[in-house]
């Protein structure tokens, strides 16, 4: 850096045991901070702050899962106002990456044969959703997972989801059953009278067209609720 003049914020130039890729060079990315990992994706400072000092900055408050949502579809902007147009849309990939990343992870066990199997799928597909999604995981007749079908993400009361666009897919996918979920953004899975009357309009629809429902699961942050398991279905 030239004397007197001010530092751009470049990880480069930072003391060589602050600078996060060469650490992440040295040790893995694993050994990194979440504030270290955002000024990788960074790489350089807002104006008048270092690139740690403004990785801090996008962390605050809420943390990586503000991070996700401030990434979404519509604030991006929101984001932007911090770190700029470019460093915004970095970030936003990598958050998407995150998302598909937990999804095919998910896939990766399909069988869904017990609460718990449809538990633990769910906890990691549901993990990066910052809003409320309603879905449901067709099965074969070997409680196999034919489609992970969303139903709708965010902006909607679950008891306002019709259940026949729903058993319409799964008939056309030749589905023997399905495990309806939903997930609460606020991290308690406790199902509400409004979870408890939907599921049992559900039931009775997949009754209806020969498409058992065999649980509903909702997922709370790191919990999960299985109406199966408690009896409830």
């Amino acid at each position: 850096m030239t004397p007197g003049r001010p530092g751009t914020g470049r990880i480069a130039e930072l003391p060589p045991e602050d600078r996060p890729r060469e650490k992440l060079v040295a040790r893995g990315a694993d050994a990194l901070t979440d504030e270290e990992l955002v000024a990788v994706l960074l790489g350089t400072g807002r104006a008048g702050a270092g690139v740690l000092e403004t990785a801090r900055e996008v962390l605050r408050g809420s943390g990586l899962r503000g991070l996700l949502a401030r990434s979404e579809r519509g604030r991006l902007r929101e984001l932007a106002r911090g770190v700029g147009l470019a460093k915004a849309c970095r970030l936003a990939a990598a958050g998407e990456l995150a998302r598909r990343l937990a999804r095919a992870e998910a896939e990766e066990r399909p069988l869904i044969d017990a609460p718990e199997a449809a538990g633990a799928y769910l906890c990691t597909a549901l993990a990066a959703e910052l809003r409320e999604v309603m879905g449901a995981l067709l099965l074969d007749a070997k409680n196999r997972l034919v489609r992970d079908e969303v139903v709708f993400r965010g902006g909607v009361t679950s008891a306002a989801v019709q259940p026949g666009p729903l058993f319409r897919i799964a008939v056309l996918e030749g589905a023997a059953g399905l495990v309806l979920y939903h997930n609460h953004p606020s991290g308690d899975p406790t199902p509400s009278p409004e979870d408890r009357a939907t599921t049992a309009r559900f039931v009775a629809a997949g009754e209806a067209v020969g498409v058992p429902v065999r649980d509903h699961v909702v997922v709370g942050r790191g919990r999960w609720f299985s109406f199966r398991r408690e009896g409830l279905i």
